[in-house]
């Protein structure tokens, strides 16, 4: 045999192969089998389907690719695959919709029906008004995602401000006392109690000055009793996650402070950690009132 005729029957050869492959495909893409389980109730809906087309004269029973479509609102999220098929769409679509579904994929609004892989325009059209999506399957709409508009105007309960003169104790006021004071409202007085709760308590009034955004001169409505003891922190007990919390302490001084305890030990005085260049006399007399060493 010549080359050419050898190559020839090769060409051939592969193309009978290829013909043989999509015929397989096609064969199984309209056979009458699906992937999900036809339960009893689906083959009686079948079965009732199938006598009324009979009754209505139809000769035979038809084949799956000669369903005579029907319409009827449908839920393409949780109706079975036999009143699926009752609409027209063809056994693979339905075969795709059901492995989307068990994915978790969901239609959630009779629009995204029309991205059915093989459903044409036409089609989609004129199941688009009989696709029903039930309420917590339906994708949010704009204003319910974005807008929140309560029904009526909040009442604001008025608050009644203290008089000239007033002072409160800073470490013992609440939000409620603390809004009395002109010039803080809601929003500031829940700012100087997570400030209190961070330092362990005032020590002085000025440190007020650390909330930011405060108006200027609103210490004088304030005092601290001299006899305040703030919660305190044990430099060679506390945790890194203790130390570093705390206001007057940076992420660099905590560190200085566990390479101590790592390398020497317990700290004696603070004189242990003036070596250290992250630390400032100013440094220490602010943290003073609100770490020990022993």
């Amino acid at each position: 045999m010549t080359p050419l005729f050898i190559r020839r029957g090769r060409l051939l050869l592969a193309i009978l192969l290829v013909l043989l492959a999509l015929g397989t495909w096609w064969w199984r893409s309209c056979s009458v089998s699906d992937d999900e389980p036809i339960s009893a109730e689906e083959l009686a809906t079948w079965q009732a389907w199938q006598d009324s087309l009979r009754a209505a004269g139809q000769a035979g029973e038809e084949s799956e690719m000669e369903v005579r479509a029907e319409l009827f609102p449908f839920d393409p999220n949780h109706d079975d695959s036999l009143t699926l098929r009752r609409l027209g769409l063809t056994p693979w679509q339905v075969r795709n919709m059901m492995k989307y579904r068990r994915k978790g994929g969901l239609w959630r609004s009779p629009d995204d029906f029309a991205r059915l892989y093989g459903l044409a325009p036409k089609d989609f059209q004129r199941l688009r008004p009989y696709i029903r999506i039930r309420p917590e399957d339906r994708r949010p709409t704009y204003e319910e995602r974005y807008i929140s508009l309560p029904a009526e105007r909040p009442q604001y309960e008025r608050v009644e401000k203290y008089a000239p003169g007033t002072v409160i104790d800073l470490n013992l006021a609440d939000t409620n006392e603390l809004k009395r004071v002109p010039g803080i409202g809601s929003y500031y007085a829940r700012k100087i109690c997570r400030y209190r709760e961070r330092l362990g308590g005032f020590v002085h009034v000025r440190q007020l000055d650390e909330v930011e955004g405060l108006p200027s001169g609103i210490s004088t409505w304030f005092k601290v009793d001299d006899s305040a003891r703030p919660q305190t922190i044990n430099l060679n007990r506390a945790t890194f996650k203790e130390i570093v919390r705390h206001p007057y302490v940076s992420y660099e001084q905590t560190k200085a402070i566990m390479r101590y305890r790592e390398k020497y030990g317990p700290m004696r005085d603070w004189r242990d950690l003036s070596l250290f260049k992250e630390f400032t006399p100013e440094d220490f007399n602010r943290m003073k009132p609100y770490f020990v060493i022993k």
